[in-house]
Order: structure tokens, then C-alpha cells, then sequence
């Protein structure tokens, strides 16, 4: 679809199993924000590039779609990628890096792309229910807890 629309396709030569689905990696080059792999969510080995010239334009281009799971940004100055991550409206926006993952910070798209958090205190808040009538979450006591016991030690080292 990406050439019949006008965008230049380079796939990758390599040996594709014989057995499942698999598509070789492929970047579209000369896309514009009209043709579907620009507006389609393309799950799998697929990367369309859409040019710009300044942050606001690049933040216009990627906020243009129904989609949000998440996006990254490229650049030498840590001031320009905090502007623009701010201003995406994505899931999870990576910094010089992409796809990488902690299992302690939460993970969820926007728009489209999902609903609701995965990953750290906000995924497992969805499967604790208190237990009982002012008890605090699991994740709370556990919180209150450890103050306790650093409290308590602090107390000690004062002896």
C-alpha cells in the first residue's frame, strides 16, 4: 500500500522462516502524513519516515493520528527532548532509545491504542481491593510499613 500511495519501499534481504508469519524489516521513505502508513497503526518490522524542519512541526506530524502507544525521540540536547516529550501525546515516550522497558514504571497507550496502565504500582492497582473497611492498598501498607521501620531504625541510631 505504502508505494501505491507515492512512498519508496527498501525491505531487507534476509531468510524469512518458512513455517508462521513473518515480514522482512522495511523502512518507507518520501511518506506523507495523507498515506495510510502514516495513519494506520503497521504492527510488525515497519518504519514510514516523515520529514520535518522544526520540534513543532515533528509534534504536529506525530500527534496527527488516532493512535498513541508510544513514540521516541532522537536527540544531543536532554533540554529539547523534555519539550517535546511533553508535548506527545503518547503512552511512552523513550529518549535516545526505543523499546526499552524497567518493570517498575507503568505501561499503556493513548487514544486508540489502549486503555489503562501495565507494569509497576499503576498495572497491579487494578487486581488489589482492600482488605478491609479504612485499610490502605496492598501497596500503601507496604509503603507505610517500610516508613515504620526506617523510622524505627533512625530512632535506634540516635541511641
Amino acid at each position: 500500500m505504502g508505494e501505491q500511495e507515492g512512498a519508496e519501499r527498501w525491505t531487507a534481504d534476509c531468510v524469512i522462516p518458512d513455517k508462521g508469519f513473518w515480514f522482512a524489516p522495511t523502512v518507507f521513505t518520501g511518506v506523507e502524513a495523507s498515506h495510510r502508513i502514516a495513519r494506520e497503526e503497521v504492527f510488525g518490522p515497519v518504519l514510514s519516515v516523515l520529514t520535518f524542519r522544526t520540534p513543532a512541526e515533528a509534534i504536529a506530524k506525530a500527534n496527527n493520528t488516532p493512535y498513541g502507544l508510544s513514540a521516541g525521540i532522537w536527540s544531543d540536547k536532554g533540554s529539547r527532548i523534555l519539550a517535546v516529550a511533553d508535548k506527545l501525546r503518547a503512552g511512552v515516550v523513550w529518549a535516545n532509545t526505543f523499546n526499552r522497558f524497567d518493570p517498575a514504571s507503568p505501561f499503556g497507550g493513548y487514544k486508540e491504542s489502549g486503555y489503562g496502565r501495565e507494569g509497576g504500582r499503576h498495572g497491579l492497582a487494578a487486581y488489589l481491593k482492600p482488605a478491609g473497611a479504612g485499610a490502605l492498598p496492598v501497596v500503601e501498607r507496604s509503603r507505610a510499613k517500610r516508613d515504620r521501620v526506617e523510622t524505627t531504625t533512625k530512632k535506634e541510631a540516635r541511641r
